[in-house]
Formats: structure tokens, sequence, C-alpha cells
């Protein structure tokens, strides 16, 4: 039987940084779900399955490489407050929440659902601090083929509402991690909530675990000044922000995603390149929460690996579209501000860190390489009426800032067709 799919459409995806590949009523081939070619003619290939979706756009699946699962329920609530105040306020009650697992399973359901109807299948992603929870999030992200990594919380300080006994959440975690090993689409990522959620004592816990079983790390860093203050106030002996989880061995190499990274100070971003950390930039919330605006077109010139987040429940919108638009929105401000000597950011390098950029940190995926996974969805954009008069690269513009994943006809991960999760809900 063959192991070959023959994949025929209008082919796009990331070639570099910022350039394009546009391979118009072409033929995408894939054996064993790994692409092997795109190629102008159909090839002969006897056997092979064949999926014709005409002039429809093909495009690599969205990463999402910062969003909290459990905050899905609270999204578009207090916009009117930064973020410690928004914290205390909203988001640490929501997540008390998720001590209870039928309310868990719920918000996970549609959660899930959403994520599909929205291309998003390359996921880092916050759970809550409770075992059960994380476990099921985990269980289900897995059994609906989603490629995640996904973060039990530790915090142990800092919060009446929702707090960990320190040996208890390091307890938890290890028994977390052995519990989920034997998944093969999802894995866990060290997960410390931000440095004021955490005493020192779970931290070198952590980057001790980190160390003995080679895991990721993901967390926050410098997204808003009241924050950085505390952590100043908190953390007397260490340098700067950054530094708290260096020295605490949560930084490994390439493997460390920091969300926001907006007010950097230069030996953090010095340490930071050479970590190769990869910053998760969360445009809409970072205005939602008054935080302030992450330098983007600075950080790609000094080589930065960056990828893009919609930072749920801090931001408001799941289709990572609408990261993309105001990524490019925010670094046009940043030009404004600076009249013109400040570079704004192009379409192409912001359409990148939402495919290619962020599918990088979960090996090769994102882009439509030889070698790397067939994930990708398929786009009709046939309802715009100048649709025929566009090349790809347009179409492709159009459907980002105009469209949602209302679009998508079709989503495919490891050259798998995937069903939406949960149709009954």
């Amino acid at each position: 039987m063959s192991q070959y799919t023959l994949v025929h459409g209008d082919i796009l995806y990331s070639d570099t940084s910022d350039t394009l590949a546009c391979y118009p009523d072409s033929w995408m081939v894939i054996r064993s779900g790994l692409i092997e070619a795109v190629e102008p003619v159909k090839p002969d290939i006897e056997g092979a399955k064949v999926r014709d979706y005409g002039h429809q756009l093909i495009l690599p699946v969205f990463s999402d490489l910062h969003f909290h699962s459990v905050q899905y329920a609270m999204r578009g609530l207090g916009r009117d407050k930064e973020l410690l105040p928004w914290l205390q306020t909203y988001t640490f009650k929501e997540e008390a929440c998720f001590a209870n697992i039928e309310y868990a399973e719920r918000v996970f359901k549609q959660l899930l659902n959403e994520l599909w109807t929205e291309g998003s299948f390359n996921l880092c992603t916050f759970s809550s601090l409770h075992l059960e929870a994380t476990l099921l999030l985990m269980d289900m992200y897995e059994a609906n083929e989603f490629r995640a990594y996904v973060g039990k919380v530790n915090m142990d300080s800092n919060d009446p509402i929702l707090v960990e006994d320190t040996e208890a959440s390091f307890e938890d975690t290890k028994r977390w991690i052995e519990e989920s090993r034997a998944l093969k689409y999802t894995k866990p990522i060290i997960t410390p909530r931000f440095a004021p959620s955490c005493t020192p004592k779970l931290l070198a816990n952590l980057g001790r675990l980190v160390e003995e079983q080679q895991l990721p790390v993901q967390t926050h860093l410098n997204e808003n000044h009241g924050e950085i203050e505390l952590v100043a106030e908190l953390f007397p002996d260490y340098d700067n922000y950054y530094d708290v989880y260096r020295k605490n061995g949560l930084t490994p190499e390439g493997k460390t995603v920091m969300a926001h990274c907006i007010h950097n100070t230069k030996p953090e971003l010095e340490a930071m390149k050479e970590d190769k950390v990869l910053i998760a930039h969360c445009p809409a919330s970072n205005v939602n929460l008054s935080s302030g605006i992450m330098p983007l077109r600075d950080m790609i010139d000094q080589g930065f690996l960056i990828a893009l987040g919609s930072d749920i429940g801090g931001g408001d919108r799941l289709f990572i579209g609408h990261a993309i638009v105001d990524a490019i929105r925010s670094a046009n401000i940043l030009s404004i501000v600076h009249e013109g000597k400040v570079a704004p950011v192009t379409f192409p390098e912001a359409y990148y860190l939402a495919t290619a950029g962020g599918g990088s940190f979960f090996g090769k995926t994102g882009t439509f390489k030889p070698g790397y996974s067939a994930d990708y969805i398929v786009v009709d954009d046939s309802c715009w009426p100048a649709t025929n008069r566009y090349d790809l690269s347009e179409r492709l513009e159009q459907f980002i800032y105009a469209g949602s994943g209302d679009r998508i006809t079709e989503r495919c991960m490891r050259g798998n067709l995937i069903a939406k999760p949960y149709s009954s809900l």
C-alpha cells in the first residue's frame, strides 16, 4: 500500500525569515507524514492518495508559543488594569476554579475546539497549579493530535488565593512529569509562573529538575514595570530579573521560552542571546494590560529567536492572525513615535514568527521544506471579490487581516486530517 499522499492547491510558506515561497497550482508530496517536495506538476506515483483543494490556499499550521489554557473563560476582562492588579482581581481567582475537574474539562473542551477552528496546532501553554487538571489537559491535547508543551504552574508565594506548599509543589511536579512520560505528542515543560510567585527554594529545586531530566522551561520576563520592581524587592541578591532564573538553572540553552520581554536591560539581552532564549512576543496582551510595546524590529535585527503568542487571557483572540497584525501595528507605532528612525516590521517577517519561527521550538514543523512534518491548514478565500486579481502573498495577507478560522476548510497534522475535537458541544 502506498505511503504517499499528494496535496494540490495554492501552496505558500515562509522560505526565510523575511521571504515567502509561493507555489500556485502545485502539488505537495507527503510520504509517511513528512514532506518530500513541492512540485509544479502532479507526480506520477502509483497508488498515492490525492487531496485536491483546487485553488484554496495551503499554509503551515499556526504556532502559539504563549497562552494560558486556564484563562480561556476570562478573556476580555479587566482591561482597565495593569498586570499585577489584574492578576489579583481576575486571574488567580479564575485559575483556582481548576481544582474542580468537571469545570476544567468543560473549559478545555471549548478551548480545544477553538484552537482547532483557528488552525493553531503547535502550542506552548500554561495550565494551572493543579496536578489533575494539568494531566487532563495534556491527555486532551494528545488525544486530538495537537503538538504541545504543557506546564503545570508552580507558585508557592505572594498570593492568598492561589498558592502551593513548597514541598508539595515540587513533589506534584515530579509526579506530573512521570505520569506524562507515555504521551507522544504532548510534553511537559517546567513552568514557574514568574519569579514573584516562587520562593528561592522552589526555583532552585525546579532548576535541579531541569538539569537532571533535560527539560524545557517557560515563564514570564520583564512584562511590566511594577512586576520588575517587585522582583528587585524580592530578590535583592540578583543582578536583574533574568538573573533570578539563570542562576537557578531555569534557562537551559535553546530550550527556554520567555514571554513578553518588553523592558530588558543590556546585560539581560546579552545573557538571553547566549542562552538562545526564544522570546514569545504577545503584542495584544502587552497593550491590553498597558505593559508596553516590545521593540520587535530591534530584537529581530539583533538576531533573537522570536515567536508569537496569543497570551489568552491577557490577550483576547486565539486566532494567530490577530497576533501577526498586532505585531505589525505595534512595530508601526514605535516607528511613528521615533519619527521613522526605527523601521517597521514587514508582513513576511511577522508571518514567519507565527509559523516557522514558533514551529522551530518543536522541531521540523511550521514550513513546507523537505523532511518537515506535513502540518497544514487549507483556506478558502474565494469569499473576497477580488481574490482572482491577487497573487498568493496578497491573498495570504488579506486572509490574515480580514479573515479568521471560519475560512479554514481542512486541518492536517503529520499527514493526517484532524477532525473537530468535540463536535457534540
